[in-house]
């Protein structure tokens, strides 16, 4: 047996990441290596060559809130994360991103999950065995009916009858590595369908990122060819390059919001940017979000109030 890491367009394991996988067959996935499979929705489908190999194609990985595909999970690990470079750039178009129907957990209706598992069949993928975040329950099957049935078990809705001034994200190690990781805790709340949040709030990400804006090339790119609130990423032609499409939800983001860091290790990457950053904590007496990527607070509906 085969484990592929799917990398999407995201860099190489480092030696302590792979450490847990030791003792496996462990294949990293380069998404200039694929073969094609079948076009869906306009998008060329792809598939990393020594999976196209195998027999039998298993995702294993965790069911939680997403910005684009509602939900991770399901096709996703293979449709994504073992895709070619031309797939995952028209998926990633910014007119798709920013379809009506893109929203955060929604699974039904929403033409990104759509095109995700169109491509995961396309590639031949016919399990996924998935972890239900925040939880010690494991789904296997069929990869839309998993993500359905996580979809019935998840709670990431957390009702709050307050709006706040700003909000402190705590970003959990695993995700605080660099600001492109990090930067999902905000979009999620900042985008959510209910924020509980004063308009012009800001959102402090409480992160260390070392690694400062992240590996994803056309995520830096954008972010150093435009100032915040980064109007111009929405306008035009679209921007490109791994990771293009965050900061493009940034720009979203900042349109309602205001962004900053707090517990860096070195905060000149993040105020070569524009985005204010600190080594120190964020004020007193605002909104905390202790899990961002497991439960969101929302505004209650005044009627419920």
């Amino acid at each position: 047996m085969r484990v592929f890491v799917g990398l999407g367009l995201h860099r190489r394991l480092t030696a302590a990441e792979r450490a847990p996988l030791r003792g496996f067959d462990i294949v990293e996935h380069d998404p200039d290596d694929v073969v094609p499979t079948a076009q869906i929705d306009g998008i060329p489908g792809s598939l990393f060559r020594p999976a196209a190999a195998c027999q039998a194609l298993v995702t294993v990985g965790i069911c939680e809130l997403h910005q684009y595909a509602g939900l991770s999970g399901g096709h996703k690990g293979v449709a994504v994360g073992l895709g070619g470079r031309e797939t995952l750039a028209a998926l990633h178009h910014r007119d798709r991103v920013l379809d009506p129907g893109v929203r955060l957990g929604a699974v039904t209706g929403n033409p990104f999950r759509a095109a995700i598992d169109g491509l995961g069949e396309a590639a031949g993928c016919g399990l996924a065995l998935n972890l239900v975040a925040g939880t010690r329950t494991w789904l296997g099957g069929p990869p839309r009916a998993v993500v359905a049935e996580a979809a019935e078990r998840l709670d990431p809705w957390l009702p709050v009858d307050v709006l706040a001034e700003g909000a402190v994200l705590r970003v959990p190690a695993a995700k605080g590595q660099s600001l492109y990781q990090a930067s999902r805790a905000a979009t999620y709340l900042g985008l959510s369908p209910a924020p509980p949040l004063r308009p012009g709030a800001t959102l402090y990400l409480d992160a260390p990122c070392p690694e400062g804006l992240g590996a994803e090339a056309g995520f830096v790119a954008a972010l150093q060819a435009h100032a915040p609130p980064w109007s111009g990423l929405l306008v035009g032609p679209p921007p490109t390059g791994a990771g293009a499409q965050r900061a493009v939800i940034l720009a979203v983001l900042a349109q309602r919001f205001r962004l900053a860091l707090v517990g860096v290790d070195d905060p000149a990457p993040f105020e070569a940017v524009g985005i204010p950053a600190q080594r120190g904590p964020a004020p007193a007496g605002l909104l905390e979000v202790s899990q961002p990527f497991l439960r969101l607070p929302q505004a209650r509906p005044p009627a419920d109030r």
